[in-house]
């Protein structure tokens, strides 16, 4: 054994120790690579996730807003369901349009959360639900809906989009409009 050969059993454990390393590095490499693959799975969990609860929410607000179109373009139908209910026609329209301007700024607000929207497109967004805020039917409209949002939501609305704090205040006192909005180049009416 003292010429350097290599024995038949000393082979066999040298060829054992290497298959054992072999494998060890091996099932190492697996591990971390599995690790990796996991972390993607849950990431794409995750945002399919979110992202069916953007589209849920969406989906609830757009049929929402459907039915009321169903009724606001159906004179007839607007007629008798605001006289049953005892309603201003106008007042109510006015009510309705600003409940879909709040709902559509909810649905920019839970994208942005849920990281559909990047920050920097949703700086446009705010800007664009800055200047919803400043019709004086949606103050009022949020006014009286706005305890019914999520706090998150609220806080987003009125510290980001209201102009001052005390407008929010201001518009709870002051009973529903029925008269017609300011005439500017946003004015918005109904197609019937």
């Amino acid at each position: 054994m003292g010429s350097g050969i290599v024995e038949p059993g000393d082979f066999a454990d040298l060829l054992m120790v290497a298959i054992t390393f072999i494998a060890t590095v091996a099932n190492i490499l697996l591990w971390f690579t599995t690790r990796a693959t996991l972390k993607v799975l849950v990431e794409q969990v995750r945002h399919q996730f979110v992202t069916s609860y953007s589209v849920a929410q969406g989906d609830v607000i757009s049929a929402h807003r459907e039915l009321f179109f169903g009724i606001l373009n159906n004179p007839p139908l607007l007629e008798s369901f605001t006289q049953a209910n005892g309603l201003d026609t106008k007042a109510w329209e006015i009510e309705k349009i600003s409940e879909f301007l709040i709902n559509q700024v909810l649905i920019g607000y839970v994208n942005f959360k849920t990281a559909i929207i990047s920050e920097i497109y949703f700086e446009g967004f705010k800007q664009d639900a800055r200047s919803l805020f400043r019709y004086r039917t949606v103050c009022q409209h949020w006014a009286r809906v706005s305890d019914i949002h999520s706090d998150d939501f609220r806080q987003f609305v009125e510290t980001e989009l209201l102009l001052h704090e005390s407008v929010a205040s201001e518009v709870k006192a002051d009973p529903p409009s029925t008269e017609d909005p300011p005439n500017t180049n946003r004015e918005l009416s109904i197609v019937g």
